[in-house]
């Protein structure tokens, strides 16, 4: 089965420059236009996905929801959270960057009353393994609606960039998309295509 990996539109976060902020942060205007034009842009791809899974953050469930319609079905899963930034949500990140600013040279480093990137990247693993892996030899589409930190430990994950020694490896901008195709021939997934608009 591929995969269809998808961050969600600009949120009020984002836009306000904050270091991670938490599950009850939306869309801003221009992440609903992001989201809308995304899933335009989805549609000329002729993306029709089989399976569709969603961090239950805010951001995500409605960016998903602009994508493919309230009423189709999808699975929130909370292992496709962002990490959690513990105190720090409401920080700007050039605050918490300037305070702390050893901090994400180790993957390791916990947020006060919050969780480490390497927690995160943990739980986001094991969903691959439990969700993504016993699907690799079906066919259809299986689309994940995330965040930026969750999606590229996908992809070190699922295309072998340690993730200990090298988070993030990939960073993907708001309302962006990336198709990996599973290749029975070579018994892993490839990079297939990746957009934003």
């Amino acid at each position: 089965m591929d995969l269809l990996l998808i961050r969600h539109g600009q949120s009020e976060a984002n836009a306000k420059r904050l270091l991670i902020s938490t599950d009850k942060d939306g869309l801003t205007e221009l992440g609903r236009r992001q989201s809308i034009d995304l899933a335009a842009t989805l549609e000329r791809f002729a993306f029709q996905p089989s399976r569709i899974y969603c961090s239950p953050w805010t951001r995500a469930r409605q960016t998903a929801e602009l994508l493919f319609g309230e009423s189709s079905p999808m699975t929130f899963d909370a292992r496709l959270a962002e990490t959690h930034p513990g105190i720090y949500g409401s920080w700007l990140e050039e605050d918490f960057n300037q305070a702390f600013p050893d901090f994400n040279r180790n993957i390791r480093n916990r947020y006060e009353q919050g969780e480490s990137h390497l927690d995160m990247a943990e739980r986001v693993q094991a969903w691959v393994d439990s969700t993504v892996t016993p699907e690799t030899g079906n066919s259809g589409l299986l689309a994940v609606v995330a965040h930026g930190g969750p999606i590229s430990v996908m992809l070190q994950y699922l295309l072998g960039v340690p993730i200990e020694t090298h988070y993030p490896s990939f960073t993907v901008p708001n309302a962006s998309f990336t198709q990996l195709k599973w290749r029975a021939d070579l018994n892993r997934y490839c990079l297939e295509r990746a957009g934003h608009v």
